[in-house]
């Protein structure tokens, strides 16, 4: 019955869907694979190879994945691995950072011809989710044909746990057609098993963004990436990264006081989503700052000093962390849910984040905890929590030490991982 009503609802949808595609590039990417039509020498190359697929959503869960995907790799070198995503920037950071994977495609919409199509072709040995995306065709199609399906570096929001118990029964007999789930965080753990899932089918991993690779960046390294920005050693750098709407002004806001103080400060922006960056280029004139795109100075030397650099590219952020020396990672002053405030801590920076936090609440509320990471509730928090850092070198190392310990400190959920999932490899 509820599986009838399910679809019943995706069909209704399909024009919206329809309309979405029409009106937002974004949407069009990845199409024709996301309908089902796997390209005809991937088709080709996968006969009988039945590999291990893995789903990342976007670009900060396939970040997340890496460390497993070299895991899986290292310990079933002759096993082909898929990889696929939703998003187009979480398409292109895998095809950049993830040379592990065989094939790496989009993912398809969760309609049952497609879905079983799609699961036909490629006919893993097991399907493996990162954190907790749930398309209940798909998971059906995939207990349909015997195949294992492992959620890996689960979490599930206070928001998503109320509305999968609101409705229970649907959800109850979706979550019966996972076959293990290894849960970030005990709230996480306790969550899932409180929807209905069987408690035997749930272990707590651990969260493997702490399992990011400890930076091997060498002084050599960040004297490059200075010089690549045209900056040097006498500048201050201000990294505002992962941001929207309504951040940028913010950041904009503060930034014009620092530069008074700090006339060496340089801001570099990095807007979450690339259909944003004009727009915030707008604003960033519109505030009477001197710009230059990322774009720009990669093809062309440049004859001025530019105040606020913008960040055009995909799969830049994480590396352009090393150089800063106040980092506030978005998604967090305004209703988001927050973005991973781990990355710069690789590089020993010291991190800012607003109150918006519940998708990394472990993580923020760890930072905290330990002395390594700023909460700041305002815009006028973060203008006061910066100037500290920019008069007080000693204050910034103490604060990147302690975000550095804790990530070493909370390390090994890739490990844990990697024996739920070889339970299933095996069989």
């Amino acid at each position: 019955m509820w599986y009838l009503i399910y679809n019943l609802v995706t069909f209704l949808a399909l024009p919206v869907i329809v309309g979405a595609i029409g009106v937002h590039k974004r949407y069009r990417a990845g199409l024709l694979q996301r309908l089902g039509f796997i390209p005809p020498q991937i088709k080709a190359q996968l006969k009988g190879a039945r590999p291990i697929w893995l789903h990342a959503v976007s670009v900060g869960e396939v970040t997340a994945s890496i460390p497993i995907i070299k895991k899986i790799r290292e310990e079933h070198p002759r096993k082909k691995i898929v990889l696929s995503t939703i998003t187009a920037t979480g398409n292109y950071t895998a095809r950049q950072k993830i040379p592990e994977a065989d094939w790496i495609i989009y993912f398809p919409y969760d309609y049952f011809f497609i879905v079983n199509r799609v699961i036909s072709i490629i006919n893993p040995c097991v399907f493996i989710h990162t954190e907790t995306e749930i398309w209940p065709n798909f998971l059906w199609a995939l207990d349909r044909c015997g195949i294992p399906s492992v959620i890996v570096n689960g979490r599930i929001s206070l928001y998503s746990c109320h509305r999968y118990k609101l409705f229970g029964k649907f959800f109850k007999g979706v979550f019966d057609k996972i076959s293990a789930f290894g849960m970030q965080s005990y709230i996480d753990y306790q969550r899932v098993i409180d929807i209905g899932v069987n408690p035997r089918k749930v272990l707590l991993t651990g969260n493997m963004k702490f399992d990011q690779r400890i930076s091997d960046f060498t002084p050599e390294k960040r004297e490059q990436l200075l010089k690549d920005f045209n900056l040097g050693h006498q500048d201050q750098i201000f990294i505002a990264g992962s941001t929207h709407s309504g951040e940028e002004e913010a950041i904009l806001d503060i930034f014009h006081p620092l530069l008074k103080e700090h006339p060496r400060l340089i801001l570099i922006l990095a807007p979450r989503h690339p259909e944003r960056f004009q727009e915030v280029e707008k604003l960033i004139k519109e505030k009477g700052f001197i710009l230059v795109r990322r774009t720009q100075i990669k093809k062309n030397k440049l004859t001025f000093r530019p105040q606020v650099i913008l960040i055009d590219t995909i799969g830049e952020l994480s590396q352009i962390y090393s150089i800063g020396d106040v980092i506030f990672v978005g998604g967090s002053l305004v209703n988001i849910g927050g973005h991973n405030i781990l990355e710069p801590l690789v590089y020993k920076k010291p991190v800012f984040f607003g109150p918006y936090m519940q998708n990394f609440s472990e993580i923020a509320q760890t930072l905290e905890k330990a002395g390594a990471g700023i909460l700041v509730k305002t815009k006028e928090d973060l203008l006061i929590e910066a100037r500290k850092i920019l008069n007080n070198k000693e204050y910034a190392l103490s604060l990147g030490e302690k975000g550095f310990k804790v990530i070493k400190e909370h390390q090994g959920a890739t490990e844990r991982n990697m024996e739920l999932i070889n339970r299933f490899i095996q069989q």
